[in-house]
């Protein structure tokens, strides 16, 4: 692996500030297969300090969704390491970061700001209508003594500390992904950006890039967004004099029409929703794999044992990927069709008893009938979201003028009375019949339609109709099947009935 040299250290560090954006769990991904395939560890960091975006509940979410797509990690907050605790309001706590921002005050290389909010505000509007584009702030106390400094931090006054950036001369960095080229930021254009809040807290950019250094990451994996920041991160590192990182920034994931980012406020993003709609574990791991990356330029199917094996750094192209739903719904259907009729089953039970049609815990008897049923919609299902709805008339009353309307009977070209007859010559066949399997049942209709001197389409329409209360469902003879005889025996005369008060 070009440009990495001995353990592989990576991390995902998330900030739980609302649910899962699935870009994040791909970015979890690609620091878990490098890992995987390169031999190392892969670590999960909770980076809690935006106290303001905190969202209770979201650390758990983060954890749930990285194990349900499959993502396992080998230090975290719940399975402990060398070089926890894993959560960084806990290591604020600790006093981990405080040491730090002393040797960077004490070496004159970053400054206590007193200058307010409100200040701020007001130096942005002055440049602004000064006409200056980009705003750099650079506050006047970094020329003050640190003594000075700390006298009136003392007598009470609110502060922050920012990081004293150089005023000439240009910060380098390399890119993994980018091919190793180096990117060359002028000092000028940087600012000196807050690393300590006044209330005491770390900011990511300082409490990342520590963290990262007490767990010896060895490569940043990350998202493009952070490019502009990475000069300040790699100013610290040298400050510290502490040994650089690998960084490789990941493409960003554009919307499918290609106009923007993936977002949440635009994009049904988070990643429990696709859990919720009925996304496979497997079906997500393998797409994400492919935003960004791909092993051949063909292959798309691939486990997560296959994944493993073919993964490289190398591959991962520096231009954005674009979100596919339909692709992924396609996917999904693919990994579907691969379950058994007992594994399908069991990953649509909590679908139907979500949608009331089975009962929790399901019994004996009901898992029965369900797994009697699967095969139906094995090779339509895309989402198991849409077991329930394919799945409904099976369980609940079909009737006319409440599930469907009598005059949907009617097949094209007929009218009531044709379908009235077709119905009811159906119903006394039906009626008689004793093997009530699919086989046994297409050859009595198929023969019926014969006897009647009429197409099976018209015919059958009408049937699935009363059976169903729709014109799409199943294979008629599998559905008059599973639905059972008595109940489509007892479905076709109630839609009799309703043709004949209509006639």
């Amino acid at each position: 692996m070009a440009g990495i040299e001995g353990p592989v250290r990576v991390r995902f560090a998330p900030s739980p500030t609302g649910s899962l954006h699935i870009g994040g769990v791909r970015t979890a991904l690609f620091n878990w297969l490098c890992a995987r395939h390169y031999g190392g560890q892969f670590i999960l960091r909770i980076e809690d300090t935006d106290e303001k975006r905190f969202v209770p509940g979201a650390a758990d979410d983060i954890s749930i969704s990285l194990r349900w797509v499959g993502i396992d990690w080998d230090e975290g907050p719940d399975v402990g390491g060398p070089y926890g605790p894993y959560v960084q309001s806990q290591r604020f706590e600790q006093g981990v970061y405080r040491p730090y921002v002393d040797q960077l005050l004490e070496a004159g290389l970053a400054y206590m700001s007193f200058t307010t909010e409100e200040e701020l505000a007001q130096m942005r509007a002055a440049a602004e209508a000064a006409g200056i584009k980009a705003f750099r702030f650079r506050g006047p106390e970094r020329d003050w003594p640190l003594e000075r400094q700390r006298e009136l931090a003392a007598s009470g006054k609110s502060y922050t500390v920012r990081l004293k950036t150089p005023l000439d001369g240009e910060t380098r960095f390399s890119d993994l992904i980018r091919g190793g080229d180096e990117i060359v930021v002028q000092n000028d254009q940087l600012q000196d950006i807050v690393l300590i809040k006044s209330t005491g807290m770390p900011v990511y950019h300082f409490a990342h890039l520590v963290d990262d250094h007490l767990m010896k990451i060895t490569l940043v994996m990350r998202g493009e967004e952070w490019v502009p920041s990475t000069p300040y991160h790699v100013l610290l590192y040298d400050y510290f004099g502490w040994q650089r990182p690998i960084f490789a920034h990941l493409p960003a994931i554009l919307r499918h029409d290609g106009k923007g980012k993936l977002s949440k406020r635009k994009d049904d993003v988070a990643t429990q929703r696709f859990r919720e709609r009925g996304y496979l574990p497997e079906t997500m791991l393998n797409y994400l794999a492919l935003q960004g990356w791909s092993y051949d330029g063909v292959t798309e199917i691939m486990s997560r044992e296959e994944l493993i094996a073919r993964f490289s750094i190398e591959r991962i192209q520096p231009s954005p990927a674009r979100w596919n739903p339909e692709k992924l719904r396609d996917m999904n259907g693919i990994y579907i069709r691969k379950l058994s009729r007992e594994q399908l089953a069991e990953r649509v039970l909590p679908f139907m008893q979500r949608a009331g049609l089975i009962g929790d815990p399901a019994g004996d008897t009901e898992r029965a009938y369900l797994l009697q049923l699967i095969p139906l919609i094995h090779e339509r299902l895309e989402e198991l979201q849409e077991a329930p709805e394919l799945l409904e008339f099976f369980y609940r009353e079909v009737t006319p003028g409440v599930t469907y309307q009598p005059s949907d009977l009617i097949p094209k070209k007929h009218d009531a009375v044709q379908t009235i007859t077709m119905l009811r010559a159906a119903y006394d066949v039906l009626q008689r019949q004793t093997d009530w399997t699919a086989p046994a049942l297409e050859t009595t209709l198929r023969t019926l339609t014969e006897q009647l001197g009429v197409k099976p389409g018209p015919l059958f329409s009408a049937i699935r109709i009363a059976v169903t209360g729709r014109s799409v469902a199943p294979p008629l003879f599998d559905t008059l099947a599973g639905v059972g005889r008595d109940r489509s025996l007892e479905r076709l005369a109630a839609a009799i009935a309703a043709l004949e008060q209509m006639a």
